[in-house]
């Protein structure tokens, strides 16, 4: 039986009490040696030390975390870890070629080839998303106003998922305030399933996550995920699984039409709904391919991307234009004193500069990544547990140096 989708469970309490437990110092603490270089902040390396690694099984253990999977990024190269279990039972343990659900850790990749979209000419960020494609749940007076630019920044006004089947109803005027929202990436993705006339699913796949040697990386299930595929957890520690159980049936179902799940389009993704549970909706939370919910990948895979994402001279074949990336990394919308969202990531501005985030949630998992591209250097961090963060906080903090305003947020 799949459980209910809740993909935002992150309680304010949980970071509260973690940073409750860490030594006295001030919240968002200076290092007393920062190094700088330009206008950045280096601090320490940004690397797993012999005594984090030798620590994470006992942190594991009092988060009630099972496992998890981390990669660091910096000028010379990716150095991933894993600790853990992949599964209780039957055990088995995280390895680097470990998949996880990353849940929205794909909101950033998408974004990003969408951004590559714009580079190239072929579209436009700041014309209504209705323009594209004028569906009948999209004819709203201010959601024929929603543009790219609007879901990108998440002030769509959109809510993160509808409840119930309904028109797209935007809550505020669009480009106004804050609002994270899955549905409108979903709506993003059928537009740009349109700008290119290719299934969404085999457009990243050949314009993003191959050039960027991402060969563990998907947004859809494939047969040999079945073994080194991470079995999630609840916070009581029952299996809790979303989108791999969905992905399991959506292949025997690919495999009864003679068509891959890779190739399916919005229509195609639509009709599987009710054959993987008849009693859900139909709503964008169940489908697959979801660039908002359904990424699975490696910690090593997903470094691929952050490091191309960081790195001084990026790849030609994949690089955006500098207009392009200064928009992806200014704020767009402001949430508070020291977080913003930008084109595809949260900005976080503190005493180390900014830094641009990401969570994912899915029920089972908990995931974070940070990136400093001023310094060249990224994290990402995969946990199997609605535990997560109580980990992945820690690591993050034992690797950089300091505490992050967005784990408040996250």
């Amino acid at each position: 039986m799949f459980h209910v989708v809740n993909r935002r469970r992150f309680v304010a309490s949980t970071a509260g009490a973690l940073l409750a437990t860490l030594p006295a110092r001030p919240l968002w603490p200076v290092q007393a040696a920062a190094a700088r270089r330009g206008s950045g902040v280096l601090g320490p390396r940004w690397r797993p030390t012999a005594d984090l690694v030798r620590t994470l099984p006992r942190l594991l253990e009092l988060a009630s975390v099972p496992g998890l999977a981390f990669a660091t990024v910096d000028e010379e190269g990716t150095f991933p870890k894993a600790s853990g279990r992949a599964s209780v039972a039957p055990r088995r343990d995280v390895t680097d070629g470990t998949i996880f659900e990353a849940a929205s850790l794909g909101k950033p990749l998408f974004a990003y080839a969408v951004l590559r979209l714009v580079d190239a000419g072929r579209f436009d960020l700041d014309r209504p998303l209705y323009d594209y494609l004028a569906t009948p749940e999209a004819d709203t007076p201010r959601m024929r106003r929603v543009t790219a630019r609007h879901v990108l920044s998440h002030t769509s006004g959109l809510p993160n998922w509808r409840q119930a089947p309904g028109p797209l109803a935007p809550s505020s005027e669009p480009g106004a305030i804050y609002a994270y929202s899955g549905e409108g990436y979903f709506y993003l993705q059928r537009v740009i399933e349109r700008v290119t006339d290719r299934p969404i699913a085999r457009m990243l796949r050949q314009d993003l996550l191959e050039p960027l040697g991402m060969t563990e990386t998907s947004w859809v299930w494939r047969g040999q995920y079945d073994v080194p595929m991470a079995v999630g957890y609840d916070e009581g520690g029952a299996p809790a699984e979303v989108y791999a159980a969905m992905g399991r049936r959506a292949e025997i179902i690919a495999r009864e039409w003679g068509k891959p799940i890779e190739e399916w389009r919005y229509e195609d993704a639509v009709r599987t709904v009710p054959l993987i549970n008849a009693a859900w909706p139909l709503l964008p939370v169940y489908v697959v391919p979801n660039v908002a919910a359904s990424l699975l990948t490696t910690a090593r895979d997903y470094a691929r991307f952050l490091a191309h994402l960081v790195a001084r001279r990026p790849g030609t074949a994949l690089a955006i234009s500098a207009e392009t990336r200064e928009a992806m990394t200014t704020p767009q919308v402001r949430i508070n004193s020291a977080l913003a969202w930008g084109l595809g990531w949260g900005l976080q501005d503190d005493e180390y500069g900014r830094t641009l985030w990401h969570w994912g949630a899915n029920n089972g998992f908990r995931n974070f990544a940070v990136a400093d591209p001023v310094n060249g250097r990224a994290i990402v961090v995969l946990t199997n547990s609605g535990n997560g963060p109580r980990v992945y906080e820690r690591v993050i903090v034992a690797l950089t140096g300091h505490d992050h305003p967005a784990f408040l947020r996250a």
